[in-house]
């Protein structure tokens, strides 16, 4: 019988899509972004400062990841850019559009919303609401949706 998670990561493999992760401080994320490198599952990009992800991956095999630091990527001023163009109706200004791209869940939103990763995953570290705002303030809901929605799987053997 095939379980839940082999016919997602099978879709998946065939998707050939490249996901951010941008809870690189916690080391599940880490083991996870390795699986799913190994599995062939997705291409990932982890959101964080590349040294210090290093350090806590250890002997984890992350090298066919991309490492994005939101503070020295080259296109951030872009990035900056979108989200005061976004949120300046909001009373946001490009100061603060700039200390809230610095926040590595927002930072892979737009990184989705610029057509740079084709999903983010998150919600280990950040609770639902912490995940969902990033996603509603700068992808939004489809025309016609009221409603946003998280989904949670957790399962005891891996990806």
């Amino acid at each position: 019988m095939v379980t839940f998670l082999e016919k997602i990561s099978e879709r998946a493999k065939k998707l050939n899509k490249t996901i951010a992760l941008p809870e690189t401080d916690d080391i599940r994320t880490l083991q996870a972004a390795a699986k799913a490198i190994e599995r062939g599952v997705a291409n990932i990009v982890l959101i964080g400062d590349e040294a210090k992800i290093k350090e806590l991956a250890g002997d984890l095999d992350l090298s066919k990841a991309k490492i994005v630091n939101p503070e020295t990527y080259e296109k951030k001023d872009e990035y900056i850019q979108a989200f005061y163009e976004l949120r300046k109706h909001k009373g946001i200004t490009l100061e603060s559009a700039a200390e809230v791209m610095k926040d590595y869940v927002y930072f892979a939103v737009m990184a989705a919303k610029l057509d740079e990763v084709d999903g983010v995953v998150s919600g280990a570290v950040h609770s639902s609401s912490d995940t969902l705002r990033p996603a509603v303030q700068i992808v939004k809901t489809a025309p016609g949706a009221a409603l946003a929605s998280a989904f949670f799987h957790h399962c005891r053997t891996g990806l």
